[in-house]
C-alpha cells in the first residue's frame, strides 16, 4: 500500500516540476512503453532463468559453484552470439521484426529446456535449451534497447534506459514444504519445470508488445 502512495505521489511531483528526473511525456513515445513492457517482461522472463538453472545444477545436480559457473559458460557464450546477430537483425530489418524474431528463437529455447530439468535429467540435455534460447535473449536484449532509446533525446536516455522473478520463485516452490532428500530434489526439479514453462509463456506474451512498434526499419 505504502509503495503505491509513494509511486502516486512520485508521479504527481514529476507532472509539476520544471525539471523532472522522469518526464511523463516520455510515455507518449510508443517505442518507448513498448520498449519499457518489453523490458520488464524480458527480465521477469528471461533474467530469471540463471536463478533456477543454479538452483537445479547445485541442488538438484549437486554441482559445486565453480562447475555451474563452467556450465553457464555455454549460454553467455550463445547470448554473446544472440548479441551480435541481434544487432545486424535490427540494422537490416525494423526493431520490431528483430524482436518478434527474437523472442520466438528464444521462446523455443526455453521451451526445450524443459526436457532436462527434472532430477534424473544430464546437464548434456540442457545444452541445445540453452544455447538456442541464450541466442534468442541476446537478439532480444540488443533491440528491445533500441525500441526503449527510439525518439528519446540523448540527454534523456538514461531516464528511458524484479516482480517476475518473485512469482516464479513463488510458483516454483509451492510444494517444496518440509520435504528433505530425494523427495525433496524431486519437487524442487518439478517446479523449475512449471517455472521455465510460465517464462516461456512471457516470452509469448512479449510478441504482444511489440507488435506496437512502428514497422520500418530503424
Amino acid at each position: 500500500m505504502l509503495a503505491v502512495i509513494f509511486l502516486t505521489t512520485f508521479a504527481v511531483i514529476e507532472a509539476r516540476s520544471t525539471d523532472p528526473l522522469m518526464p511523463l511525456r516520455l510515455f507518449h513515445n510508443r517505442s518507448l512503453v513498448a520498449g519499457m513492457t518489453i523490458t520488464f517482461l524480458y527480465m521477469g522472463t528471461f533474467g530469471a532463468l540463471p536463478y533456477f538453472l543454479t538452483v537445479l545444477l547445485q541442488n538438484v545436480h549437486g554441482f559445486t559453484a565453480l562447475q555451474t559457473g563452467l556450465a553457464f559458460l555455454v549460454p553467455s557464450v550463445a547470448i554473446a552470439a544472440g548479441t551480435q546477430v541481434g544487432e545486424r537483425l535490427a540494422t537490416r530489418f525494423s526493431t520490431r521484426a528483430t524482436l518478434v524474431g527474437g523472442m520466438v528463437v528464444g521462446a523455443i529455447g526455453t521451451a526445450l529446456m524443459v526436457s532436462g530439468a527434472n532430477a534424473d535429467s544430464s546437464y548434456m540435455s540442457l545444452v541445445p535449451g540453452l544455447v538456442i534460447s541464450g541466442v534468442g535473449q541476446g537478439i532480444v536484449w540488443t533491440a528491445m534497447w533500441i525500441a526503449a532509446a527510439s525518439g528519446v533525446s540523448h540527454d534523456e536516455q538514461g531516464v528511458a534506459s524484479g516482480i517476475g522473478m518473485a512469482v516464479l520463485i513463488a510458483i516454483a516452490n509451492r510444494h517444496v514444504g518440509e520435504l528433505t532428500g530425494d523427495a525433496l530434489k524431486i519437487a524442487i526439479a518439478d517446479g523449475i519445470e512449471v517455472a521455465i514453462w510460465l517464462a516461456a509463456a512471457g516470452i509469448v506474451v512479449s510478441l504482444l508488445a511489440a507488435t506496437v512498434l512502428p514497422g520500418q526499419p530503424k
